[in-house]
């Protein structure tokens, strides 16, 4: 479980801004929900001010840089749906994401989704029958891949090439395809608002992402009636893991968050670990935080900042 507690972490990391939102198309279904993508909004000037300098400032070398997959040789799996999960071998899933394979081949762009100087782990599902679960009897295959570790220059991303391999286990053993487990430890969410009675009608724009890198695992929006709104995420939560909940309110409905005008919001889920393949329920209440535990800005994340160690 990781961290032991959210709240408990001191103001001494090192954040850098990089335009989440602004993502390839190719990885933008890791954050599909029910709901459409929340908005992929510009960071202008004033963002960018707002992704500098918060705990610790800007660090004179990343821990985390961005990390490029190619894939090709796919041509048995034309039209599937590939589902992906890289994660380090110390801090779990940095990235996922999800496409359809086209022309044997796809690509996935994951911000600060490499650890540098670490072995990490590629994973990905290739679902024959579309359910979301792996199930090898049904067709579906895996694969895997180990990136050794390795300190690229600067901010400079790493970039891998897999093949379509089918290995089903990791080199410990672990089972990869095993329809009782998650995929790569990432379960589906559902978010539930309650109390918004004040914002009747306004639509609420969320993300969910990880502690470790700033990776989103889901955003969406809904428009609030009789006071809630539910969003349903495939495979939006990390097992094991607090996941930082941002959103807002878009009160004059121009979609990015104002400060001062619009409802900003957080939360931290609880580090759950289902004994099923469940999902995993999140009640979310209207608070208007507009920092988060560790001092974000909840607008400046929720308009495209990637705040991170």
């Amino acid at each position: 479980m990781r961290p032991a507690a959210l709240l408990a972490l001191a103001p001494v990391l090192a954040w850098s801004c990089s335009r989440s939102h602004d993502r390839d198309a190719t990885a933008d279904a890791s954050h599909a929900s029910d709901a459409s993508d929340a908005p992929g909004v510009d960071a202008g000037d004033a963002t960018a001010s707002a992704c500098e300098g918060v705990d610790a400032g800007s660090a004179a070398s990343l821990l985390y840089v961005d990390l490029n997959i190619s894939a090709s040789g796919f041509t048995e799996h034309e039209g599937q749906t590939v589902f992906l999960v890289t994660r380090s071998n110390t801090y779990g899933v940095l990235g996922s994401g999800s496409a359809v394979v086209s022309g044997g081949a796809f690509a996935f762009h994951f911000p600060r989704g490499y650890q540098r100087a670490s072995d990490q782990q590629i994973i990905w599902l290739l679902d024959a029958d579309g359910d979301g679960v792996c199930d090898a009897a049904a067709g579906d295959h895996t694969g895997f891949l180990l990136v050794s570790a390795t300190d690229p220059p600067g901010a400079e991303p790493v970039a891998v090439a897999i093949s379509d391999n089918h290995v089903q286990m990791t080199p410990s053993g672990a089972n990869l395809c095993n329809p009782a487990f998650p995929f790569g430890d990432m379960l589906d969410m559902n978010v539930t608002g309650t109390g918004f009675d004040a914002d009747e009608g306004r639509t609420v724009h969320l993300l969910a992402r990880t502690v470790d890198n700033g990776a989103i695992f889901a955003s969406g929006d809904a428009v609030i009636a009789s006071g809630g709104f539910v969003l349903h995420f495939p495979r939006g939560f990390e097992r094991f893991t607090y996941e930082e909940i941002f959103f807002f309110v878009d009160v004059d409905g121009d979609g990015r968050c104002v400060v001062g005008t619009d409802h900003p919001g957080y939360t931290v889920t609880a580090a759950f670990n289902p004994t099923q393949n469940i999902p995993v329920d999140v009640p979310l209440m209207d608070n208007h935080m507009a920092q988060s535990a560790r001092g974000a800005d909840v607008c400046a994340v929720m308009d495209g900042c990637q705040l991170a160690p």
